[in-house]
């Protein structure tokens, strides 16, 4: 699935519009810088039929988290998970405290608009990506894209069987 999303993908000319329009303002805040990946997660899903759910809670080791966005695919079952930053936080010290609150590293994106840090299987991938180059950025979603957790990919199979059967 390398390769699903191009760097001439429409949805990713209308973040980088978005993204400047924002910065001409002069708007750094988080809940503000945010809003141009969130609706490239949103329109970049539906290539794979997953629906992006924000600001979706849930429980991690008895803890509430939080995350900026779930992405879910036809039988509601979460394939991955978004996280925002502030341009001017580290990136690197706000995973940290992410991880360690129990937020799932099975597919996940942080990313501070400059930055997207990639994990999937509880490991880092191919990262950092810079947000700011069209070909890193269709990388980094081709790959969170491609991801089947393997649970996952085992109930897909396990329903297909039984459609044949």
């Amino acid at each position: 699935m390398t390769g699903l999303i191009a760097p001439t993908h429409r949805s990713i000319r209308k973040y980088y519009e978005n993204v400047a329009a924002l910065r001409a303002q002069g708007v750094l805040n988080e809940m503000s810088v945010r809003s141009p990946f969130e609706s490239l997660l949103q329109e970049t899903a539906r290539l794979k039929d997953w629906t992006f759910i924000a600001e979706l809670s849930g429980k991690s080791g008895g803890a509430i988290i939080r995350p900026d966005g779930t992405l879910r695919d036809r039988n509601s079952l979460p394939c991955g998970y978004w996280e925002a930053k502030d341009t001017q936080d580290d990136l690197d010290t706000e995973i940290k405290k992410k991880v360690a609150r129990g937020y799932p590293l099975s597919n996940i994106i942080f990313e501070d608009t400059q930055t997207g840090v990639l994990f999937q299987s509880k490991q880092k991938i191919n990262g950092p990506y810079g947000l700011g180059n069209p070909k890193e950025l269709a990388a980094l979603l081709s790959q969170f894209f491609s991801y089947t957790d393997p649970d996952i990919e085992g109930f897909e199979e396990a329903v297909a069987a039984g459609h044949r059967a």
